[in-house]
């Protein structure tokens, strides 16, 4: 009877463990693979473990190649509390080798670590096509059109040349008049006749008396 306890005992020591280690969550893939080397950089880097995850216990890092930090990112687990976490990758970040360091805590409390490592030759934004240059502009639609005149500007600008004088007329009015260039020497001259015509006056009546 003794010997059957012993026994009992002992199985329950093995099953113990195994039943303990079946409680961890552990990654059980990832998109990108572990060690991928892709030619163009991911929108997101999905990691799917073996059970649901403790909700906002989830903490995600990328690392470059060198292990140092690049940035702690925000991660998103569908549906809460879920299986899969998704990590919306930057597009600034260039070319290279990148490791996403993570750290989840599975329902039974257990925290569990690890990263995955992959690179990248191009990023998503250099592989994008670039939109298609627009046609330059013909000389025929760059050329304004002269707006039509309405029928009040027409009215206006005839009534303007109505009244101004035409050049024949300006020309007819200036002949007419005399010119003030001559009124000064004829007023000399006459006055010059005058005084001449005085002094031979006095002159033939001084020898009269004598």
């Amino acid at each position: 009877m003794r010997l059957l306890t012993a026994l009992f005992g002992a199985a329950l020591l093995l099953f113990v463990p195994i039943s303990g280690a079946a409680g961890h969550a552990s990654l059980t893939s990832s998109d990108p693979a572990d060690g991928a080397e892709l030619a163009v950089a991911p929108e997101e880097v999905t990691l799917t473990f073996s059970e649901e995850l403790l909700n906002e216990l989830v903490e995600v890092s990328i690392l470059d190649a060198s292990g140092e930090l690049v940035m702690a990112t925000e991660a998103e687990q569908t549906p809460p509390p879920g299986t899969a976490v998704m990590v919306p990758w930057p597009t600034d970040l260039p070319a290279g080798q990148y490791s996403v360091a993570f750290r989840v805590v599975s329902e039974d409390g257990h925290p569990v670590t690890g990263q995955v490592t992959f690179s990248y030759a191009e990023t998503l934004a250099a592989s994008e096509p670039t939109e298609a240059a627009t046609p330059a502009a013909t000389p025929e639609a760059t050329q304004e059109t002269t707006p039509e005149p309405t029928a009040e500007q027409t009215q206006q600008e005839t009534a303007a040349t109505d009244t101004e004088p035409s050049p024949e007329l300006i020309s007819a009015e200036g002949a007419g008049q005399p010119g003030n260039s001559l009124i000064g020497p004829a007023l000399i001259a006459g006055a010059v006749i005058i005084g001449v015509g005085v002094v031979i006056s006095v002159v033939m009546l001084a020898r009269s008396r004598q």
